[in-house]
């Protein structure tokens, strides 16, 4: 078994302590989505780190563009305290990347269906993620993506957000078994249309799509950093028991057994 030490950053974002490399996916570590988007939506959850203190990332993830997963508050500043951090992302956001003086050579945009290696033992690929729906420029490059980590030919699975899609779940069939998944559970509904929060799955939905796909670990993940897009986790726990599914729930876990 291998015992890989994470920590959760809130929302969608964790970092992942492989031994021979150190991932950031997603991190959001600044209150940017109240500073420039909405005055009323505060974080929940206290900043973990300051972005000028993050000297060992080896790689960052990004799933897409939205400022709470590819925040300008701290991926400039991240970029400059880790300078051997290479990036990789979806098109968009090589885009806003470089606008923010990250060099194209520290840059990788994600493919499907492709691995990209990152050390002899980890390798990565994108998958796409439906943000409502899933979107493709001209040359085929999702806008919206989620992330298949291989480890030692063990198979974690960061969705990013997304709805369930029959593409999304076609893709993921492909590995007939994922070992741990990172679900997003804020679920869309009229309240958050109403106020310009796209969501996710539902707790329900994210079990459903688990038990679909054969994930044998589920961690619930995009619950807890606003309370406008909040979900308890009485409630997915709830859920998880009325369920009775053949997965394991992880509530925000410091480490994954593979």
């Amino acid at each position: 078994m291998n015992n890989i030490t994470i920590q959760i950053l809130g929302q969608s974002g964790c970092i992942f302590y492989f031994p021979h490399a150190t991932l950031y996916i997603d991190p959001y570590l600044s209150h940017s989505v109240q500073e420039l988007d909405s005055p009323d939506i505060q974080r929940l959850l206290r900043i973990p780190m300051l972005p000028s203190d993050v000297h060992d990332a080896d790689y960052v993830l990004i799933t897409h563009e939205h400022i709470d997963h590819c925040d300008p508050h701290t991926l400039p500043t991240l970029s400059i305290a880790s300078p051997q951090a290479k990036f990789i992302a979806p098109k968009p956001v090589i885009r806003i990347l470089q606008t923010w003086n990250i060099s194209q050579q520290r840059c990788t945009v994600a493919m499907e269906q492709q691995w990209v290696a990152l050390t002899p033992e980890l390798k990565v690929q994108a998958i796409p993620a439906a943000h409502p729906q899933i979107e493709r420029d001209d040359e085929g490059y999702c806008r919206f993506i989620g992330y298949m980590l291989n480890y030692k030919e063990k198979l974690i699975y960061i969705a990013g957000d997304t709805g369930v899609h029959e593409e999304l779940i076609n893709s993921l069939k492909t590995f007939q078994k994922i070992d741990i998944a990172f679900l997003p559970v804020n679920e869309q509904n009229y309240f958050r249309t109403q106020r310009g929060i796209i969501g996710n799955m539902s707790v329900r939905e994210a079990f459903l799509l688990a038990q679909e796909v054969n994930i044998q670990k589920v961690i619930p993940v995009h619950w807890d950093m606003f309370a406008i897009n909040s979900v308890s986790p009485v409630e997915i726990q709830a859920v998880y028991d009325n369920m009775q599914p053949s997965f394991e729930l992880l509530m925000q876990p410091t480490e994954i057994i593979l």
